[in-house]
């Protein structure tokens, strides 16, 4: 056991060799070809604001909501919030309950939007992972979800 903790030890003195960088890889592959989809199908939103618009498809939330299921402070969720409002895509209203809270919902052009990203990303994500057989894609998405589970209890 202690050889196996040492040959990882000794692989990560290169940056090329550590999991983040493949990681970030990934990420940068599958978020490029996003792009690219979404840049050619005329849809303008910075990278910010695109969780949004995915949370909000399925339910209206508060933006103390977005902000904690984003992992993003207030003030960036308002940002995004009011440029997606600017834009049309979303409308903000006092909760009737808790006069305090704004309630963020999606406009029928925010739900059309929504729908046609999710169309692109599945379109996205089978584009790249189509270098995978059918069995990788499955092994490779239990892996990943068990490792990001895992990284939830820290």
């Amino acid at each position: 056991m202690e050889k196996d903790k040492t040959d990882f030890n000794t692989s990560r003195e290169n940056i090329s060799d550590s999991f983040f960088f493949q990681i970030h890889r990934m990420k940068r592959t599958i978020f490029r070809h996003t792009n690219a989809l979404m840049n050619e199908a005329g849809i303008t939103l910075q990278l910010e604001q695109l969780p949004l618009i995915m949370i909000l498809q399925s339910d209206s939330r508060s933006q103390r909501e977005l902000s904690d299921i984003t992992m993003r402070d207030k003030s960036s969720i308002l940002r995004s919030i009011n440029a997606l409002e600017k834009k049309g895509l979303v409308v903000v209203k006092k909760d009737k309950g808790d006069k305090r809270k704004n309630i963020v919902s999606l406009t029928d052009e925010g739900i059309d939007l929504a729908k046609n990203i999710r169309i692109l990303m599945n379109r996205a994500e089978d584009e790249v992972l189509a270098v995978f057989s059918v069995k990788e894609r499955s092994e490779a998405l239990q892996t990943i979800r068990g490792y990001a589970d895992k990284l939830d209890t820290l």
